[in-house]
């Protein structure tokens, strides 16, 4: 049974504007370099090189972001996620190994650098956008927040199907 799920997408409008100055940028590469025939740089790519990366880093990131997204999901086995594409299956974290867990608002930069997979001092986040989620101690020391938009949803979410198990 799924007492609880959440999908989280990359669809902040600075975050995208920040994404899309690259297939901007790589196109303007491409006009000057293989139609008007400027080359860039001192050690400029050949064209067809400049098209290549311009497919990789013009196009590919812009659609990365767009299908990137992390999946939350509760069931009677415990707390389910995924940030795809980095995983490409569902991870579980069963209840036999969470020690404690709290709904809780965080500073993303502050605390973790950003949003996406981070590292911080103490635990490691899963955050796609805000500053507010779920921060599970596991019962073998190690720390891990989850980003949600529905906190108080997710921590209740848990609870209940903690005592349901």
């Amino acid at each position: 049974m799924t007492y609880f799920k959440e999908d989280q997408h990359f669809r902040q409008k600075l975050l995208w504007l920040v994404i899309l100055f690259f297939p901007a940028f790589s196109l303007y590469g491409i006009y000057q370099q293989v139609m008007m025939g400027n080359v860039i740089g001192d050690k400029p790519l050949s064209d067809e090189g400049i098209i290549t990366f311009s497919l990789l880093v013009g196009l590919g990131l812009p659609v990365l972001f767009w299908f990137m997204k992390l999946k939350l999901r509760v069931s009677s086995e415990g707390l389910h996620y995924q940030f795809f594409p980095i995983h490409i299956k569902e991870r579980l974290i069963p209840f036999e190994d969470i020690k404690s867990y709290k709904a809780r608002t965080y500073s993303p930069i502050k605390e973790f650098g950003g949003w996406g997979i981070r590292f911080g001092f103490e635990s490691k986040a899963y955050n796609v956008s805000g500053d507010k989620g779920l921060q599970i101690e596991l019962t073998n020391g190690s720390k891990v927040l989850f980003g949600s938009q529905e906190h108080q949803a997710l921590a209740k979410a848990m609870k209940k199907a903690q005592n349901a198990s």
